[in-house]
């Protein structure tokens, strides 16, 4: 969880905090599992169920972006003027990445926390809150540049 969410800080390119939030989500899914209860086996089935569907999104939406050229995190300064819907749907996927509430993100973080703390795990679950507060700022740098970030570069279609 520590190592996904300060490796998510330094990056520019857009795939590379997803993929670094991939590590991290694997440590809080991991924390499920760690507790060996039902509630942990619970927790670990919903965080990965959420965690699959972000993923998806956000891959999708980064996919589609390439297709515009977007490589950078800077390059997406002028995706809320020229696709406002791929703006909120990607600025939507990343603050659930985050775990800002009341996304689904959050749900699964909860979950799986509050499952660490049952079963005793009394360090886990203070050093998941600790790296998804960190992680939302790696995770929110995407939709705050995106939004608000100002025309960087001119997104155009792909040559053919």
């Amino acid at each position: 969880m520590i190592l996904g969410a300060l490796a998510a800080m330094a990056q520019t390119k857009v795939k590379r905090p997803l993929a670094h939030s991939s590590i991290g989500h694997v440590g809080y899914i991991r924390t499920g599992f760690s507790c060996g209860t039902i509630e942990g086996i619970q927790s670990l089935l919903i965080g990965i169920f959420i965690y699959a569907l972000m993923t998806i999104d956000a891959f999708a939406i980064v996919s589609a972006l390439r297709q515009t050229r977007v490589k950078y995190i800077a390059d997406l300064g002028a995706l809320a003027k020229t696709n406002p819907i791929s703006a909120i749907t990607f600025s939507i996927t990343m603050f659930s990445y985050a775990g800002i509430p009341p996304l689904a993100g959050f749900c699964s973080k909860f979950y799986l926390f509050f499952a660490a703390l049952g079963c005793g795990a009394y360090f886990l679950a203070p050093v998941g809150v600790v790296t998804s507060v960190i992680g939302c700022w790696a995770a929110g740098r995407l939709p705050r540049v995106s939004q608000f970030g100002g025309p960087k570069a001119v997104l155009r279609a792909p040559d053919t």
